[in-house]
């Protein structure tokens, strides 16, 4: 087997497990905004008075949006390992064998981009319990470095690919 075949194969397989996942995050009822919102909320004021709001506020099956919310949340850590193989394979199959060592670092930054997902997801789910401290804050810059990464990473494997 090729391999370009084999890691279409396997991206294709991290694709499926994105997906699902993604699929079954978005029934939770929250809009993508809302969350990206919160998690760049940054101070604790304002997180506080999101947590309040989504205690009482519901999701359109009728569900508070904060449990939907820890769902979602949960659910996440799935998807985490998703998007991060699937970037993987795919900077692989757009850096060619003969590149490699530029798709491992573009995997280095997926695996961060996934870690910092990781902290952030920890610092919401403690949130969500009321304990606040720094954790709006952390959970902002590990969204904010998250982000950054797999925009650099997803615009480096576009690079490569582009010049196959």
């Amino acid at each position: 087997m090729s391999f370009n075949i084999k890691n279409l194969l396997l991206a294709g397989l991290f694709l499926a497990l994105f997906l699902f996942i993604g699929n079954k995050m978005g029934k939770a009822g929250l809009s993508f905004g809302e969350v990206v919102g919160f998690e760049f909320s940054f101070f604790t004021k304002s997180t506080e008075a999101t947590v309040a709001n989504w205690q009482t506020a519901t999701v359109a099956s009728g569900q508070a949006k904060l449990p939907a919310f820890q769902s979602s949340t949960r659910l996440d850590f799935l998807y985490i390992i998703g998007y991060v193989f699937l970037g993987v394979f795919l900077a692989r199959v757009a850096a060619g064998e003969k590149r490699l060592g530029t798709a491992r670092r573009i995997a280095v930054l997926l695996v961060v981009a996934g870690l910092c997902d990781v902290v952030e997801n920890l610092q919401i789910l403690q949130i969500i319990e009321g304990n606040y401290g720094l954790r709006p804050m952390v959970m902002s810059v590990c969204a904010a470095v998250k982000f950054g990464l797999l925009a650099v990473s997803l615009g480096w494997a576009v690079v490569l690919f582009a010049k196959r």
